[in-house]
């Protein structure tokens, strides 16, 4: 382990020192200010970078800005600001200074509901992630969710999933909205090889906030985090992209249509087939991931506007196994398993989604959203496989260099499932802001109706020693003696589903102030009341759950002192109750129990952050602590990733912990970030015999690195790579919970990737210029660099002597990628 981190400390420092230790020959400076054309204040962090480039810059406190550049007759700089409209400029440099001041003027499609600035986004509890930084991203899931992961307090131990759990919560605890669309996920899924690509489509997205928790009383009822994604069409001339690798192809589409209509639209095809080649269970593997997505806007006139979501996606997953052999133990007991494969499994998920929104601003200081959607999940898991294992203990042979095999044990495991899984969801939601005295009012109100349906029938037999192995009891006299049946160690057949009537209201005041001494000082409280009724049906019977009400009061205040350096220290506390959705219903064995009450998380978190400059580059470090207390908790376990619930018991828990992180311009023009997350969260199960133990997300440390680079004499070339290390987390044993849980390997993972423009050639430039192509991105990628074996779940088997052993699963090795783009 010390030699794989000493290995990535290496390639980091390394490529620091290349980036660092290289200067252009020849550069010109531009320089000037950027103001606000209504108020002609100065702006601050304004994004100022040269287009079809890699250096850029952003405003200083006064507006201020110096660019470097290479001489050239001219080039083309582009000021963007969130809510404001791009400006680009064409400069000639010839090695002297250039003076050059720009006003930005406000978005005519920006709407104060919705408006969000690096400023704003630092005094909430939300962290802005530049969308640049996913195109950069690197990994068999890059996109939005792999920037997501090398944040602090968001863990993810399986680079095959979009799925993540933050400050010890489940999958299940975390809210993701569209253009303010809630978008829900499948339920059935067990394992990343299942999953296929993330529903979010980063080639559409212009906007993303991300809240680990304390956030606002607008956001809805879930206990961990928030994702807040937006699509946005981009004004003017048609434009595209389209993408392929070995992992698939993407196409996507963007402009205008006269000056009402506005669109972005993509279509992606995945297929993970070439990443599951590297797993041990080798065999037949089908996938094929297809999605379309849309969102187009239609402008009445400057205060009204509609838009339209749309978005499809199938995904197939089938497998024919054949064989698996895992190595595993240590020097002093060396373990091999073999497995021998029938049947197949073939599993099929669509999801669709549909959603018609408005946005009006009837006068100055109001403004009124809101959407009407429908969204339908189909979940169909279907698989007959036999496994036929041999256990052997490796040892040394006769002969040096040589091993010899031990038989250690044999068995069966006959697994069968046919599942079905049909979720409806159909919801109206209006949301209003209006300026008052020293801010705004925000308020809201939501509809929302589930409809589930629920086809189980799966069992699970385990023939090995200790297992399932059918007997006769002779009885004399008794003409009835015949062998048991084996004893099924999973079984569940059940036909059941729900709907749930949900209304939601939330009022909330924000105060920004102004001290004498120039100290800013924000305020938002807010409260936000949901009641719900379910009625459960569980074979053809039916169960109400009554109306239950819930109430989250909601509080944080920022606090920016008028100082020298750029400090804000901000404070949130709050209640968040989560009302169970279907899986908290469902028993092991498919019953359903009406008797669960909403989850209650109460947190109080506190966070620092600073904006500084090293030397003439921005950077940011922030520090958060948090602790949360969670009641009526319903216990879970976690193998890969389906959670399965125990709706029969109940548990209170904890959760606290610190995250640290740094993010600016390491390499001038491109920002890059380091983060540290510390966790301790336990929980303490009713009745039972063992107190507070370890949760399944207890992770306890984790450290991220993103980093970009490029060399100046090499423009045309920029690298990322993105390193995460992460403590295990607990697993339960088949023999039960133990006061001192056994935990997975920590886990390790570097991808590194590299990417060539080819526009920064002049002469393929000129010819893509005259093809009306703006760039063409050519690019390689290693997927775990260091070929580190991390061990996703375990699967338990039995020997002669009764023993159970644990098989580790692992995930994917080193691979290869390569991928095109191109930019038009």
């Amino acid at each position: 382990m010390f030699f794989v981190i000493y290995s990535v400390k290496r390639i980091v420092y390394i490529l620091l020192l290349l980036s660092l230790g290289t200067r252009l020959l020849a550069q010109g400076v531009v320089e000037g200010t950027v103001s606000d054309a209504r108020t002609l204040q100065p702006m601050e962090m304004v994004n100022i970078g040269i287009v079809g480039g890699t250096n850029g810059t952003t405003t200083d406190s006064r507006g201020h800005y110096k660019l470097h550049v290479t001489e050239s007759d001219s080039v083309t700089i582009r000021f963007s600001f969130t809510g404001y409209e791009p400006q680009n400029l064409r400069v000639k440099v010839k090695g002297s200074l250039r003076m050059r001041n720009i006003s930005l003027r406000p978005s005519a499609q920006q709407l104060d509901a919705v408006e969000v600035s690096d400023e704003k986004s630092r005094e909430s509890s939300f962290t802005h992630i530049d969308v640049e930084r996913i195109e950069a991203a690197v990994g068999p899931t890059a996109g939005v969710e792999g920037v997501l992961k090398t944040l602090p307090d968001v863990n993810s131990s399986n680079e095959l999933s979009s799925q993540y759990s933050v400050r010890g919560g489940s999958f299940d605890e975390n809210l993701v909205y569209i253009n303010g669309v809630e978008v829900f996920r499948p339920m059935l899924i067990r394992s990343g090889q299942q999953e296929g690509m993330s529903i979010i489509n980063p080639d559409l997205v212009s906007n993303i906030l991300f809240s680990p928790g304390g956030f606002d009383a607008r956001y809805g009822d879930k206990m961990s985090s928030v994702l807040d994604i937006a699509y946005l069409p981009n004004q003017g001339r048609i434009g595209g992209k389209v993408s392929a690798s070995l992992l698939g192809a993407s196409a996507s589409v963007h402009g205008s249509i006269g000056r009402r209509w506005n669109f972005i639209a993509g279509l992606r095809q995945h297929s993970n087939r070439y990443i599951l080649g590297s797993l041990d269970t080798k065999g037949s593997y089908t996938t094929n991931y297809t999605d379309f997505q849309s969102w187009i806007t239609y402008t009445v006139n400057d205060r009204l506007e509609f838009g339209l979501l749309a978005l499809f996606t199938r995904n197939v997953y089938g497998l024919v196994p054949e064989s698996q052999t895992t190595a595993f133990g240590g020097f002093n007991q060396a373990m091999e398993l073999d497995i021998y494969f029938d049947g197949a499994e073939e599993d099929r998920y669509r999801t669709t989604l549909g959603a018609m929104t408005f946005r009006w601003r009837p006068t100055d200081d109001w403004n009124v959203s809101g959407n009407i959607s429908v969204q339908n999940i189909s979940e169909n898991e279907r698989y007959d496989i036999q496994s036929q294992y041999f256990l052997y203990e490796v040892g040394m042979g006769e002969q040096v260099g040589e091993t010899e095999r031990f038989d250690r044990g044999v068995g069966t495991f006959l697994e069968h499932a046919r599942n079905r899984l049909g979720t409806g969801i159909y919801a109206f939601d209006l949301n209003a802001s209006c300026r008052a005295l020293l801010g705004y009012w925000q308020m809201g109100v939501k509809l929302q109706y589930e409809d589930v349906r629920d086809r189980l029938r799966e069992w699970r037999l385990v023939d090995s020693a200790g297992y399932a192995i059918p007997t006769t009891t002779f009885e004399p006299g008794d003409s009835s003696n015949v062998p048991n049946s084996p004893i099924l160690q999973q079984y569940a057949n059940s036909l059941g589903g729900l709907g749930t009537m949900r209304g939601t209201a939330y009022l909330q005041r924000e105060i920004d102030l102004t001290t004498r001494s120039g100290a800013e000082l924000k305020f938002a409280a807010g409260l936000r009341g949901t009641a719900y009724s379910t009625e459960l049906e569980s074979h053809d019977s039916v169960v109400g759950t009554g109306l239950r009400a819930m109430v989250s009061p909601r509080l944080s205040a920022s606090y920016k002192p008028h100082w020298e350096h750029d400090l804000l220290f901000r404070i949130a506390a709050g209640i968040y109750p989560q009302a169970p959705f279907y899986r908290e219903y469902r028993r092991a064995d498919g019953s359903l129990n009406p008797e669960v009450d909403p989850q209650t998380s109460y947190q109080v978190m506190g966070t620092a952050d600073w904006n500084l400059r090293i030397g003439d580059r921005p950077f940011k470090i922030t520090a958060d602590v948090y602790y949360k207390y969670i009641t009526d908790l319903i216990p879970y376990t976690i193998d890969n990733l389906r959670i399965s619930y125990d709706p029969d018991a109940r548990a209170v828990a904890y959760a606290t912990g610190l995250s640290l992180r740094i993010n600016g311009d390491f390499v001038e023009g491109l920002e890059s970030w380091a983060s540290l997350s510390i966790m301790r969260t336990q929980e303490d199960i009713e009745d039972d015999e063992f107190g507070w133990l370890d949760r399944p997300t207890d992770q306890r440390f984790a450290f991220k690195v993103f980093l970009q680079d490029y060399i100046p004499d090499m423009p045309w070339w920029r690298m990322s790579l993105s390193m995460i290390y992460a403590t295990g987390m607990p697993v339960v044993a088949p023999y039960g919970r133990q006061e001192n849980a056994l935990r997975l390997p920590s886990y390790l993972r570097v991808d590194w990737g590299n990417t060539v423009q080819l526009s920064r050639f002049t002469r393929i430039g000129d010819w893509l210029q005259k093809r009306h192509v703006s760039d063409v991105h050519v690019g390689v990628e290693v997927f775990n660099l260091f070929n580190f074996r991390n061990v996703i779940s375990y699967l338990w088997v039995t020997d002669i002597d009764n023993m159970p052993r644990r098989v580790p699963n692992y995930l994917t090795a080193r691979q290869l990628n390569f991928k095109i783009s191109v930019l038009f």
